[in-house]
């Protein structure tokens, strides 16, 4: 008599559908309402309601469970979601949700491993159609529905079922682009998206392989942009430091300075490979405090010059109209300059040392000019040897002579002594090549 009774449900749900399936195209065709469907599936769950309650033990509570999973997940599939009452859609999909749910918990202890397998593969087919369904829907209600299915499932008993791991998938994803649209007035919304991309490997049957390539990627992007928010923040942190201690403080604290640098370091590293201009501005940041606080000018100069190195990757962007990219600029212009004037001015100092240093050398350098280029070289050779290994004097034969000169000129150039970091023997050398240079244009 149960055989009888459960035949006789399992016929009357596959003729439930069957039915609905032919009234819907009917509908389709002759653009009927859709009274007929509605009145059979009150019907059909009218009929199962009374087989749950009349269910004497597990094994039948499962099977009426199933039963109404079933004709819950037809009846969403089998509507037009784009026009279906948003109530009512959320009520079928907590009674299919909670009989599958149900059904998998009476008969985890009665059922075969087959049936059971058969309930996971219906709950997936069933999630799996939702997700392509709601593709026709606005990303809002995307979002709300895929949360509220969420939410099903996780009062339920089922585990392991890549549908709902897809689900959390794609919440994440979807979270992910509305937080990239907003991210310039709601930057926190991307600390939404880590926490479903979790639970969709809570869910997945095999995590390590459950669509690594899109995770992977999407981390990344999640990663990215809390990286850029954090570093923005940092040095908004930094900045606000500052000008309030400069402004209610009478003297400097030191230990509020170095608070202040260490933020905008933090800002650095945060955004480093991940915002170039984050990084740029909190090197300009960090400059000005090195400059105007601490007056470590050099220091600051490294960190204006990366600065400007930064911004000037982003090219074509015009960036002359940020006061930040202009400042850096012009100190880094300034310093350089200065530095030029300051070298030269050491420069000729030097020179001048030297000169008087080296007065006997230079006027027997002068006589031996005088009497030839070939005197002139035995004696260069000979008392000021070149310190570049294996620097020879080549032949002084009138066919081979030009090419000497041209080579004691390449052994004694100023630009090849900077290795010996010797100043007095860079100036000698200097002196040696400018009468070399003479003797070589008048063998021409």
């Amino acid at each position: 008599q149960l055989i009888s009774v459960r035949l006789s449900l399992q016929q009357f749900l596959t003729s439930f559908i069957r039915e609905s399936k032919e009234e819907a195209w009917q509908n389709s065709q002759h653009r009927l309402g859709d009274t007929g469907s509605k009145g059979r599936f009150t019907d059909a769950l009218k009929y199962y309601n009374q087989a749950l309650n009349t269910s004497v033990n597990d094994d039948e509570r499962a099977s009426a469970y199933k039963n109404l999973g079933v004709l819950f997940a037809y009846q969403i599939t089998s509507s037009d979601i784009q026009s279906v009452n948003r109530k009512e859609l959320d009520y079928n999909l907590k009674e299919c949700i909670t009989s599958y749910g149900s059904a998998f918990r009476f008969g985890r202890t009665t059922k075969s491993e087959e049936w059971l397998t058969s309930i996971n593969r219906q709950i997936n087919d069933f999630v799996y159609d939702c997700c392509a369904s709601f593709l026709m829907l606005p990303t809002e209600e995307r979002l709300r529905v895929f949360h509220f299915i969420a939410n099903c499932f996780e009062r339920t008993d089922l585990k392991k079922l890549d549908s709902v791991a897809t689900v959390y998938y794609s919440l994440g994803q979807l979270t992910f682009e509305k937080a990239v649209k907003y991210f310039k007035d709601e930057p926190r919304l991307i600390y939404d998206c880590q926490p479903y991309l979790d639970r969709a490997l809570y869910w997945a049957c095999e995590p390590d392989s459950f669509r690594s390539t899109d995770l992977e990627e999407l981390r990344s992007s999640i990663l990215l942009h809390q990286c850029v928010h954090e570093s923005a923040n940092a040095r908004r942190i930094g900045v606000r430091i500052l000008k309030e201690h400069l402004e209610n403080d009478e003297h400097l604290n030191m230990d509020v300075i170095w608070t202040i640098i260490d933020k905008f370091r933090e800002a650095i590293l945060l955004a480093k490979e991940h915002d170039i201009e984050g990084e740029a501005r909190a090197c300009h940041h960090t400059a000005v405090v090195y400059e105007k606080v601490l007056k470590m000018t050099d220091t600051a100069y490294n960190y204006h010059l990366r600065c400007i190195t930064l911004a000037q990757t982003l090219v074509p962007r015009n960036l002359t109209t940020h006061d930040w990219y202009v400042i850096s600029s012009s100190f880094v212009e300034e310093y350089r300059a200065k530095k030029v004037y300051e070298e030269e001015a050491v420069n000729e100092e030097l020179k001048k040392k030297f000169r008087i240093e080296l007065a006997l050398e230079l006027k027997e350098l002068d006589k031996k000019a005088e009497k030839g280029i070939c005197e002139f070289l035995e004696h260069i050779y000979n008392k000021y040897p070149p310190r570049k290994a294996g620097a020879t004097m080549g032949s002084t034969d009138s066919n081979e002579l030009s090419k000497t000169v041209k080579k004691a000129i390449l052994h004694y150039h100023p630009d090849s002594q900077s290795t010996f970091n010797d100043a007095k023997w860079t100036f000698l050398c200097t002196e040696i090549t400018k009468i070399l240079n003479i003797k070589y244009g008048l063998l021409d």
